[in-house]
């Protein structure tokens, strides 16, 4: 148990530092943007529930494909390819800058630890 949280208040702090880059910010809320207009789309041209939309853009965008849900008219099935083109990179580049965030932040930390035993 004290590792998860060990895990979390790093992941959390690795965050706090990705977000000062505009870059992760960006990345973030173009996400955010695609999953809503995936959503809506979703809604509207395939007839799913909000949750249901929601839940099928997440999983194409992260890759994941369970297969349970796919679109069905010619229209839907050109949006899902230009929109899984476009989350993909999205959440890769939002992972890349969450996993450089977490060894500078552990980096720091190894430095701050090395500076307080130099001291003493």
């Amino acid at each position: 148990m004290l590792g998860l949280v060990v895990m979390i208040r790093r992941f959390v702090a690795a965050a706090r530092t990705a977000w000062r880059d505009g870059t992760f910010r960006g990345a973030v809320s173009g996400i955010l943007i695609l999953l809503v207009s995936a959503t809506i789309f979703y809604t509207l041209a395939e007839g799913w529930p909000v949750l249901d939309a929601v839940y099928f853009s997440i999983v194409t965008g992260l890759t994941i494909g369970y297969g349970d849900l796919v679109p069905t008219g010619p229209v839907s099935k050109i949006f899902t390819v230009l929109y899984a083109l476009l989350s993909v990179g999205l959440y890769v580049l939002v992972a890349a800058s969450l996993a450089s965030a977490l060894t500078k932040d552990a980096a720091d930390r190894r430095a701050r630890r090395k500076h307080r035993r130099s001291e003493d």
